[in-house]
This record gives structure tokens, C-alpha cells and sequence, in this order.
């Protein structure tokens, strides 16, 4: 039982609440392991369980009408999927592929309306995380609304910057590896125009590639968030 509650406390979601309410859940916690290259769920896939990612990183696709698939983000350790449904049954959105060998701890919908019960502020508390997310998305779609390829090129890996780079003394590496058919996903623009942009970008010493990783030029790095405090 110990263990259960120590990794749900590593989710921001859950900080406040009392042992006796993690108790609820805990019974019921799932430990899932997904193999690299298979599905965590798929888009319209029946799951009611939320996921809290322990190893390794799941990419979520979505799929439009046309066919088109999307890569909506990368998900990795520490960080949640599935919350979409938290409050009502309803099919996955997204279909969640593991990029890596992942394990994740989980626990169902079922299980959380326990803790509602108990600490209905819990609720609020949910309400304020998804709007959080929902901002986050809605701000990255208004990013590359209306900018070039290269505008939304640059802005994409200094957002995979923030999240997966590490500081050494070439530049800010992005620990996750990533294809350039992959980055024009995240984008809406063909991998033909993405490898332009970065052949620009290397050919003036703002992109580098150190094995199978992408890296970023500090000075440029600190430039934009210079930029971004200002604001």
C-alpha cells in the first residue's frame, strides 16, 4: 500500500490530500507496462483510467475525419494522461503510442468520485488543472497560427527546450529523440520544408545535432527567454 501513495503524491493533482483519501484510491491502482512501438489506448478506445507516467515517454496522435494524423505531444515521467476522463465516460481523443519502453501507475474514474465525495474542493482543484492544460494548447495552436515554417520551427524546439533540454557546454541538449517527419507533425508542415528550415538553422550555427539528438545554441536560448520576461 505504501508505495501506491508515495508515487500518487508525485502527482501535483493530488498535493493536499490525506492519507485516509489516498486510501480510496489505492485498492484500485493499476501498474501497466507498454512496450515501445505498441498503444497505451487508442483514439476511441472505451479506457475511464488516468495514468501517471513512472518510465520512459508516449507520444498522443490524433486522427482527423480525412485520415490525417496529428502529434497533439510527448508525454514522459511525472507527467499525467488520460484526464479527459476524470469526470464523465467518454471515448480517448487521442491515441497513445509508447515511444519508449513505458511504465506507468494508474487508477480509474470510478475511484476518484470517492475522493470527490469526501473533498469536493477536490473537484475544483481538477477543474483548475485541465483549464491550465486546455490554455496550454490553445497558446501553442495561437504560436504557429499565421507564421512561417521557420517562425514555428524555431518556437517548437525552444518549447522542447523547456521541457526535455539540458544545459552542457555546446549548447541545450533535447533529451528525447524526434524525426524530422515527427516535428512537421507537431506543426502542420511537410518534412520536406521542415528539413529546409533546419538545414538553414544549422548553416548558421543556431541548430546542431550531437547523435540522435537535436541541440540548441545557448546564446540563442537565453536570447528568447530574455525576450519572453519582458513581457
Amino acid at each position: 500500500m505504501k508505495q501506491p501513495i508515495l508515487c500518487l503524491k508525485e502527482i501535483p493533482l493530488f498535493e493536499g490530500l490525506s492519507t485516509s483519501e489516498f486510501n480510496e484510491i489505492c485498492p484500485g491502482v493499476i501498474n501497466k507496462s507498454v512496450n515501445k512501438g505498441h498503444f497505451l489506448f487508442r483514439q476511441g478506445d472505451n479506457d475511464d483510467s488516468v495514468y501517471l507516467v513512472k518510465m520512459g515517454r508516449l507520444k498522443l496522435l490524433q486522427n482527423s475525419a480525412e485520415g490525417k494524423e496529428t502529434i497533439v505531444t510527448f508525454i514522459g515521467p511525472g507527467e499525467v494522461v488520460g484526464e479527459t476522463n476524470l469526470f464523465r465516460k467518454q471515448q480517448q481523443m487521442f491515441s497513445a503510442l509508447a515511444i519508449e519502453d513505458v511504465r506507468l501507475l494508474g487508477f480509474r474514474r470510478e475511484d476518484l468520485e470517492k475522493i470527490i465525495e469526501m473533498n469536493p474542493q477536490f473537484a475544483v482543484k481538477i477543474i483548475c488543472h485541465l483549464s491550465q492544460k486546455l490554455n496550454t494548447v490553445m497558446q501553442q495552436i495561437s504560436d504557429y497560427k499565421g507564421t512561417s515554417v521557420k517562425e514555428r520551427v524555431l518556437k517548437l524546439f525552444l518549447r522542447l527546450t523547456n521541457e526535455y533540454g539540458v544545459l552542457t557546454n555546446d549548447g541545450v541538449l533535447i533529451r528525447m529523440h524526434i524525426t524530422q517527419q515527427e516535428l512537421g507533425d507537431m506543426i502542420g508542415a511537410s518534412r520536406v520544408m521542415v528539413a529546409q528550415v533546419m538545414k538553414e538553422l544549422r548553416d548558421v550555427g543556431i541548430l546542431n545535432q550531437k547523435g540522435k539528438y537535436y541541440m540548441i545554441k545557448t546564446d540563442f536560448c537565453m536570447k528568447h527567454a530574455m525576450e519572453s520576461a519582458s513581457k
